[in-house]
């Protein structure tokens, strides 16, 4: 048994039902089985005390009621224990009548209780009574008030307190979230203690407001939306932070709030003992976390992976999903919630457009720009007592497009190997082969020294060109076609505009974008131009042609529409951008018509081949090089690690490598006669 007050509590609900129910019936019969376990020297002749149809003999029935009432009066006044005042205090909390008050008490003593479990059960399995009715005899309430208390737009079902189970097994029918019986057990004592057993502590940020500097003005925009809520207790304000894993959402939610000075709480996350919760146990967590928090001044509530809440009317590959729950009742809680709310999903495609109608705003996060990734790889090092220096910080954020999640987990793998170096490499491959399902990375370059001006020929003036740009590059949106063949400098000149323009630098392959699903290219497409377009890149295509291939020769619908959805952005792009190709013959005649140059560039002529065999090789060249006439920059890069690996030092000899390197060429020309090295 229970202690003294929550034996009075059981005795007061017994007499109740006792009171309202004749002895000829089966809740007598059950009322008085039961009543065995709390009097044990109550029993009975079977003979004499059971009924043929199944209730008990009158004076039996009085007897009881006769006993149930001297032992609340033996009991005298009691004082509520530690339980039920803290029932009391988060009642009050959140505004409950006196009605909603006795019926939350009820409902949660029936959860932790067992004898008042075994008392419900009476009413609502062996006599089959509704909840409103069960309730209504336990308490000895009028029905009419319990039926007001069980409206839907009651505070008691409002805040999340309780919720009618569809298909109840036991006891009343209710059911509540997980977390909120543990939050009004003893030793907590005050309001302070129960919010913070009901609402998931959020451990502070490991990323600072200046990490998510290439959000630009979306970021600040938030800022200034939720600020603006907070001081106007604006209701229904929600915002939706959607990105790949490990762009930062969460984080981000973390670094909003300790600008803005709010205490933000994550709801929905587990239930009381760390498990999963279920969907209705995510919704209650959600409603109660909102009214408990209306009136605690300036904060956010946090609910991570959206889609579990919201499933989509549709999947990706256009089969149907089955909605569980009523879509009213999620609109209307995303329409009044009180608190600002802050929403995260990894994949926007999977929401209900009913429900991404009702966000507030929707802010992308994308993995950030190199400069980003070079300081957050360098303060996780610091974290994680791995020596980095600062140039290898800068090196390997400009190769790998890391976001810092994923560089956290490789940055700790190595730190517990004890590996070094060449474990955080393994450590990222991996990880970098698990993000592109398997496939390794391509190392990618984008320091903007690599371009040489002098070790570069182009059909146009590459300085003249770039100094122009540089001066006047917030009035041109120049769009750039750069042709050649691989090695001639036009993914490096394109990065080396964006330095001389002071613009970051957005690179996409066309590998990167391509999707083998339908109508995937063209959303990736848009993604790349609209990331650009906010973060104030330079956006550069590596591989156009498989971009924006002649419709002339699709054989598809979707190379159709991948092109046209090229051919949107392209005109209407308010940025530099620059798309390289080694093909231009397969390039769409109207794309081609849309950019503001074309530019070719061609192997190096005799000057700069002695002038880049000096500068790789240290020493003069023979004769030899004069007739190789198709080589470009980067021929002279894959040589130079060649030589090194081979020990060449001869110059005769690396002009053989370099001749090596003209004859793989597609349009090489075979020599007649001898030749001279």
């Amino acid at each position: 048994m229970g202690n003294t007050f929550e034996l009075a509590f059981l005795l007061k609900a017994a007499r109740n039902v006792a009171r309202s129910f004749p002895a000829g019936g089966r809740v007598a019969r059950e009322l008085s089985d039961w009543a065995e376990g709390l009097y044990p020297d109550f029993t009975w002749d079977s003979q004499k005390d059971r009924l043929p149809h199944a209730g008990v003999a009158p004076q039996r029935w009085r007897q009881l009621q006769d006993s149930l009432s001297a032992s609340i009066k033996a009991l005298g006044s009691v004082r509520p224990d530690a339980f039920e005042r803290n029932v009391l205090t988060l009642s009050a909390h959140l505004r409950l009548s006196t009605v909603e008050t006795q019926i939350f008490a009820l409902a949660v003593r029936s959860f932790r209780y067992g004898p008042l479990i075994s008392l419900s059960n009476i009413l609502t399995e062996d006599a089959g009574l509704p909840t409103e009715e069960a309730v209504r005899h336990l308490t000895g309430l009028s029905l009419s008030a319990v039926l007001r208390a069980f409206r839907p737009s009651s505070r008691l079902m409002i805040t999340g307190l309780l919720a009618r189970e569809r298909r109840p097994f036991h006891g009343l029918g209710l059911q509540l979230t997980s977390r909120l019986l543990p939050s009004l057990e003893p030793p907590l004592r005050d309001l302070e203690d129960i919010l913070a057993k009901l609402l998931a502590p959020v451990a502070p940020a490991a990323v600072e407001w200046d990490d998510f500097a290439h959000l630009g003005a979306q970021g600040d925009f938030a800022l200034k939306l939720l600020d603006g809520a907070m001081r106007r207790l604006e209701p229904g304000i929600n915002i939706l932070l959607h990105g790949a894993p490990g762009t930062g959402k969460t984080e981000f939610c973390k670094v909003l709030a300790h600008r803005l000075g709010a205490r933000l709480h994550a709801v929905g996350e587990a239930d009381a003992d760390g498990d999963e919760p279920s969907r209705i146990d995510r919704i209650q967590q959600l409603r109660l976390g909102q009214r408990l928090l209306a009136s605690q001044g300036r904060s956010l509530v946090l609910f991570d992976e959206m889609e579990d809440l919201f499933p989509g009317l549709f999947s990706r590959f256009g089969m149907p999903r089955q909605h569980l729950g009523s879509k009213v009742h999620l609109n209307r809680l995303l329409e009044g919630n009180p608190v600002p709310t802050l929403w995260t999903t990894n994949d926007i495609d999977f929401c209900d457009p009913a429900f991404l109608r009702r966000m507030t705003f929707t802010l992308e996060l994308r993995t950030p720009t190199p400069e980003i990734r070079a300081r957050v790889w360098s303060r996780l090092a610091r974290q994680q007592r791995i020596p980095l220096p600062p140039e290898a910080c800068t090196k390997l954020a400009h190769e790998i497009e890391f976001p810092p999640a994923l560089v956290s987990s490789a940055l700790r793998a190595a730190r517990i190997a004890k590996a070094g170096p060449a474990g955080l490499d393994l450590a990222v491959d991996a990880l970098a082969r698990a993000v592109r399902g398997g496939r390794s990375t391509p190392p990618r370059t984008s320091n903007a020294h690599e371009f040489d001006p002098a070790n570069a020929r182009a059909d146009h003036d590459l300085p003249r060109l770039a100094e122009r740009l540089a001066t006047t590059r917030s009035e041109v949106a120049v769009s750039l076609c750069l042709i050649g063949a691989p090695g001639t400098g036009k993914s490096a000149f394109a990065r080396h505009l964006a330095s001389r323009m002071n613009l970051p630098v957005l690179e996409r392959r066309a590998s990167d974008l391509l999707d083998k699903y339908v109508g995937g290219s063209e959303r990736n497409i848009a993604a790349a131009f609209a990331e650009a377009r906010d973060t104030g890149a330079f956006l550069i295509f590596d591989e156009a042609d498989s971009l924006i291939g002649s419709r002339a020769d699709a054989t598809r619908s979707w190379e159709i529409s991948q092109v046209n959805e090229m051919l949107i952005w392209m005109e209407s792009h308010p940025l530099p951008f620059a798309c390289t190709t080694n093909l231009p013959d397969r390039l769409d005649p109207a794309a081609l018509r849309r950019f503001s140059l074309r530019i070719t560039f061609l192997p190096l002529d005799a000057g700069q081949r002695q002038a880049a065999f000096r500068r790789c090789f240290g020493q003069d060249p023979t004769p030899g090089l004069a007739r190789l006439d198709l080589l470009t920059p980067g021929d002279f890069a894959v040589v130079q690690r060649r030589v090194a690996v081979l020990g060449l030092s001869d110059p005769r000899e690396i002009v053989a490598e370099l001749e090596r390197e003209q004859a793989a060429k597609p349009n090489a020309r075979t020599a007649i006669g001898f030749r001279v090295a």
